[in-house]
């Protein structure tokens, strides 16, 4: 039995940043988690299930991903009488019971017993050790005494009742979640707070684009685009200005507050999401929501591709709400200057990218930094700025910083600069511009004297 666990893809928990310690804040009053034991048979399940009272799958819920093996190997051990693990169900609103943990293995009984796997294919038993004369049957092969062994197995479950404090339930669900099958921090909210709002979620999750710039099965799979969604809203809906950690319990109340909205607002929330996501894609493209790392001691500066950095997801989706298409698109090429030069000169920003807490102080603190800097591009003269086509132009001509002499390795990590300054009636074309490593420009700016 120790083998039959949710064989879901693995993801890195260093990059899924929405996932944190801090303390959970209830009254000592609704700190009480209110249980139910209770055994039900398999035949009861499966009746369940067949009276809509039983959630086994609901849209909140991952896949069923047992193979054929595993689950012909559970059935085995039904019967041989070998013990089932306790299942954990949450007593919904409406009285009908959701599968917190053991949906697997309930989905594997009731399957079998109606004779088709989830996907459509028949279920016929494979892979058997020790019943291995079973093997290539179906229920309905089965003799009738088999049949009833399985149907009547009980299976010992524990119920956490709807009147139990949400944040507490969800605290006890990760405890409870810490055995062999362990649901994450998404999954374990969208067992909990069932509505209309988890239906957007996992419609907005489907989004092409928003798969393209995050660009990770396991986290589209294991509902982690739910949380980063979520996540979204959260923050933009209520601002960052009033943002208060624990992050977890933040994006838990704006769930819960919410979770049976109005058709009106999910369509005011879509448009927002998708708003943000489009301004996204034409800003930073594939770089989207990556850390620029810059050249330093002799090592080309790189782009972290594979990495995620919630904190730059936080800030490039809600930075563009409140602005129009034309206004981002204007000077889509200067924030994307701007922020790449906050990752490379602006020390502050680069440590507060780089804390891996919600801390209240801290996620205000980057949202300041970096919202400047956008305000200050929206509202700047754009005649001063050099567009990225003569920076390309320049940069594959000769890469090379006019003042400290030094190659450019990386485009990233250089800026085009006016020859004769603008300030001085210098003209921003290709015949007055110059490549400059930021550091080197940025102690131009800073001083009349400097030292390379």
């Amino acid at each position: 039995m120790e083998n039959f666990v949710d064989q879901t893809s693995d993801f890195n928990q260093e990059e899924n940043t929405n996932l944190d310690d801090q303390k959970i804040v209830v009254s000592e009053k609704d700190a009480e988690i209110i249980s139910q034991t209770k055994d039900f048979s398999i035949r009861e399940f499966v009746s369940m299930k067949n009276d809509g009272e039983l959630q086994l799958q609901p849209l909140y819920q991952r896949n069923f991903v047992a193979t054929e093996q595993i689950a012909s190997g559970l059935i085995e051990s039904v019967l041989m009488n070998v013990p089932i693990p306790t299942v954990y169900l949450a007593e919904e609103k409406d009285d009908v019971y959701s599968v917190i943990d053991g949906q697997q293995r309930l989905t594997t009984f009731i399957s079998f017993i109606e004779g088709k796997y989830p996907d459509g294919k028949e279920f016929k038993l494979k892979g058997l050790k020790v019943l291995t004369h079973l093997n290539r049957k179906s229920f309905k092969d089965l003799e009738p005494e088999i049949q009833r062994q399985i149907r009547n197995t009980t299976i010992h479950s524990i119920i956490i009742k709807k009147s139990s404090n949400d944040d507490i339930k969800f605290d006890i669900f990760e405890r409870l979640n810490s055995g062999s099958t362990k649901l994450n921090e998404d999954e374990l909210r969208n067992n909990i707070f069932r509505g209309s709002y988890v239906k957007l979620l996992a419609e907005l999750s489907q989004n092409e684009t928003f798969h393209k710039l995050v660009g990770k099965d396991d986290w589209k799979n294991r509902m982690i685009y739910r949380g980063m969604i979520l996540r979204f809203f959260s923050i933009s809906e209520k601002s960052y200005i009033n943002y208060q950690q624990p992050m977890k319990q933040f994006c838990n109340k704006e769930l819960r507050d919410n979770r049976h909205m109005s058709a009106d607002k999910a369509k005011e929330y879509r448009e927002s999401f998708l708003h943000c996501l489009d301004l996204v894609n034409l800003v930073f493209g594939d770089k989207s929501f990556r850390k620029y790392v810059p050249s330093k001691d002799g090592k080309i500066g790189y782009w972290t591709s594979g990495q995620i950095s919630m904190a730059l997801f936080d800030m490039q989706m809600i930075g563009f709400k409140n602005f129009t298409k034309s206004q981002i698109l204007a000077k889509k090429d200067q924030i994307l200057e701007g922020l790449i030069d906050l990752m490379c000169n602006n020390a502050e920003f680069q440590d507060l990218i780089l804390i891996r807490t919600s801390n209240t102080d801290n996620v205000k603190r980057r949202f300041r930094i970096y919202m400047d800097m956008i305000e200050s591009i929206i509202e700047k003269d754009s005649g001063r700025i050099f567009p990225f086509s003569i920076k390309e132009q320049l940069f594959n001509a000769n890469p090379t910083c006019v003042i400290s002499g030094q190659r450019i390795l990386k485009i990233e990590d250089c800026e085009v600069d006016h020859i004769l300054p603008y300030s001085k009636g210098g003209k921003t074309e290709i015949e007055n511009a110059q490549l400059v490593l930021r550091y080197f420009n940025r102690a131009k700016r800073d001083s009349l004297t400097y030292e390379i």
